[in-house]
């Protein structure tokens, strides 16, 4: 018995192997992101391998079948080279961070285990000395086997030295100089630095002070209301320029300020942008928005978020489908022709904000890719949950989303929706549900009398399973 079982595991593995490719991806691999490298599996056992395979050093990946649905990365997390285990965890299946060379390659699908052979021998490089707090050094990481870097260091006033293979260099300035003496120490300031690094080859050394940023937020009776409580902060770009992403807007005043107090502040009556005099902003039309200031030259903006749809399904990664929006939370677009392949939705035609899907025509968001079946569809997506429907042109009769509507909004705390509903979920600010009634029919009274005064978002679900999700107002 236990015979025939391994014969069958080794036929189905066989039959896998047979209709897969395991190939190597990214700009440490082959120089970019969009070509593979493919390995081979010769005696179909799950070990793929590759003989002299030149690698550019910078970051890459493993992947199946030449598509990211499986892709394999890092799976603690760790940039581990030459060898280690990776797997598809989404979330910590990191790229792996190769060295520049030529090596031969072994991959084991079964496992994740990997490992390089070959190669230019890579110099251990730490910097050390009494500014060093971590124990036994700072270590830093090359791509090249030249410049040697370690980003987010922390030091302590004192002096600093860099060890390359156990020999010490060190230079006299700071925080740009040479490592060209074995006796000098390098006067390390106290603080936070982006990046530390070095040229082995030249000794030149750059140590990166992290910027320092400002505390900047919104406030005002468009937020919820005025100071204390109602700051909402943004997020420093760089040292110039903050942003607020998905911050809902009433249609009422609001300012920037600085510290959280009134000595420093931004704002102009013209909306949606302008250049700050020292005015409340007057927002003109509630809705949900991206804020953005600059505070050297006082520029400010709120826009919608730009939502869009890419993927091999609707033209190609990175083309973009934009969604339209009337208030910067429900999102649609019709009419949009697609193939079977996969998708994402993203924000801001980049991929530092996306969301994939667990299932077609409508989910939940993933990470990984939203497998579409070919069509024309209507698509809707949601702001602030993330949920898409890809509802069928051909098949099925559209939910008119403008049926829903609430009363009385502002509510003193009792509301009602003016159709048949399965769920009626209450949001706040923040995204976090804070409220859920089942099944109600149509004007039934719906009490949030203990809920804080504020802005909260409802999200209806029809019996249909339809969805919107409208701003409500409890004051």
């Amino acid at each position: 018995m236990k015979t025939k079982l391994l014969l069958l595991i080794a036929i189905v593995f066989t039959a896998i192997n047979i209709n897969a490719q395991v190939s190597l991806i990214g700009v440490g691999a082959t120089g970019s992101w969009s070509t593979d490298y493919d390995l081979t599996d010769a005696d179909a056992d799950g070990i793929w391998t590759g003989t002299a395979v030149p690698m550019a050093g910078g970051e890459f990946k493993f992947r199946l079948d030449h598509a990211w649905t499986t892709a394999y990365g890092n799976g603690n997390g760790a940039a581990t080279w030459p060898s280690g285990t990776a797997d598809t965890t989404p979330g910590v299946n990191n790229n792996i961070l190769a060295i520049a060379g030529v090596y031969d390659v072994s991959f084991d699908i079964a496992t994740g285990a990997f490992s390089f052979a070959g190669g230019t021998p890579i110099p251990v490089v730490k910097l050390v000395g009494s500014a060093v707090t971590t124990v036994g050094g700072i270590v830093l990481s090359t791509a090249d086997l030249v410049t040697f870097t370690v980003s987010n260091a922390t030091l302590v006033a004192g002096d600093a030295q860099f060890s390359i293979d156990g020999v010490l260099y060190g230079g006299t300035t700071f925080p740009i100089g040479s490592a060209l003496s074995n006796t000098d120490l390098i006067p390390a300031t106290a603080g936070s630095y982006t990046t530390i690094s070095i040229n082995v080859v030249s000794g030149d050394y750059v140590f990166t002070p992290a910027p320092l940023f400002q505390l900047i937020s919104l406030t005002g009776a468009a937020v919820g209301g005025w100071g204390t409580g109602f700051d909402f902060d943004l997020t420093p770009v760089d040292t110039d320029n903050y942003r607020l992403n998905d911050i809902a807007l009433l249609a009422a005043d609001c300012k920037f300020r600085k510290d959280h107090d009134w000595a420093t502040t931004w704002g102009d009556a013209a909306f949606p942008s302008g250049v700050s005099t020292g005015n409340n902003i007057t927002v003109t039309t509630a809705g949900n928005y991206d804020a953005k200031l600059n505070i050297v030259t006082g520029a400010y903006s709120f826009a919608f978020p730009q939502i869009s749809l890419t993927g091999a399904a609707v033209g190609g990664w990175g083309v973009d489908s934009d969604l339209i929006t009337t208030d910067g939370l429900n999102y649609s677009l019709d009419n949009l022709v697609m193939t079977t392949e996969g998708c994402k939705f993203r924000r801001d035609h980049d991929w530092a904000t996306s969301w994939g899907g667990d299932a077609f025509p409508t989910g939940n968001p993933g990470n990984g890719d939203i497998q579409a079946v070919a069509g024309t569809y209507n698509v809707t997506f949601n702001n602030l949950t993330k949920a898409y429907n890809f509802a069928d042109v051909l098949s099925t009769n559209q939910f008119d989303q403008n049926l829903f509507s609430l009363a009385p909004n502002p509510t003193k705390g009792m509301f009602a929706i003016n159709a048949d509903v399965a769920k009626v979920q209450i949001f706040n600010l923040t995204g976090q549900l804070v409220k859920t009634f089942n099944t109600k029919a149509a004007n039934e009274s719906l009490s949030i009398s203990e809920l804080n005064q504020g802005i909260y978002f409802v999200k209806v679900t029809d019996l249909n399973l339809n969805e919107k999700t409208i701003k409500l107002i409890k004051e």
